[in-house]
């Protein structure tokens, strides 16, 4: 379950990139490929299991805990995104750093097109890259 829903996430947010370069490596990012920011599968697998506990609690004697642990789930479920967006930043970041070094696999309207992109995001989402600590590199 862990791993579909980490494929679901990696393909509709790498989708939102129109540059193959940033495509790619999004995807391949928030799928644990690279070392960028958080590790989402365990925070994934958390989330899970805390579903799981949840579910546990069937009897009417429990279930209150069980809608205390279920609404528990759910804050961590909401924070997801804010995590995803996180590994984003940092891959973009990253990006930027190693991109130009590419030219013998994408060309150079490939690379611009993909700093441009990076550079665009991260602009609109600020706030995740300050998360994950990239902000200063990206305004340097």
């Amino acid at each position: 379950m862990t791993r579909r829903r980490l494929s679901e996430i990696a393909r509709e947010r790498a989708a939102e990139f129109d540059s193959g370069i940033c495509n790619n490596r999004v995807h391949e990012s928030l799928q644990g490929q690279h070392d960028h920011g958080p590790d989402l599968e365990r925070h994934i697998n958390v989330i899970e299991s805390v579903y799981e506990l949840a579910y546990s609690y069937d009897d009417e004697d429990r279930s209150e805990r069980k809608f205390d642990i279920f609404g528990a789930a759910e804050d961590i479920n909401d924070h997801i995104d804010d995590v995803v967006d996180e590994v984003i930043a940092a891959t973009l970041a990253d990006l930027l750093e190693v991109v130009d070094g590419w030219g013998d696999v994408w060309d150079d309207d490939e690379i611009a097109a993909a700093k441009h992109e990076a550079r665009e995001w991260l602009q609109e989402h600020s706030e995740a890259a300050e998360r994950a600590g990239v902000w200063g590199e990206v305004t340097a």
